[in-house]
């Protein structure tokens, strides 16, 4: 039966197959990144809770804390006429090509801060 087929038919199938599995992927993806979240919370929550009189730790997950993660960025531009250079190149065919050069600095700083509730 699946012989007597035209390819259209058989294109049909791995576009259908392929489109099942990149949703399936998807999904799976999105599915893992909130599990290893949730993970990573139990483990903080764990931590902090470490060393209490609490011996039964699946009651631990009851007192959730919240993590939140911070991102500071100050970016400057270095002045002066040789840190900045800005070249268009016209080539064969009218195609264009467009350089551009500037020297910058920047100081970052990456926080995670846990509030408790």
């Amino acid at each position: 039966m699946w012989l007597n087929k035209k390819a259209q038919s058989t294109a049909e199938y791995a576009i259908t197959l392929g489109l099942v599995i990149a949703v399936a992927a998807g999904i799976m993806s999105v599915a893992l990144k909130g599990g290893m979240r949730q993970k990573n919370e139990q483990a903080v929550n764990y931590l902090l809770n470490a060393g209490s009189d609490v011996t039964d730790f699946s009651s631990v997950d009851d007192q959730s804390v919240a993590l939140y993660s911070q991102e500071y960025r100050d970016t400057t531009i270095l002045s002066g006429d040789t840190n900045f250079i800005d070249k268009t190149v016209l080539n064969k065919g009218g195609a264009e090509k467009r350089h551009q050069l500037q020297t910058s600095k920047t100081n970052a700083t990456s926080i995670e801060t846990i509030n408790e509730q």
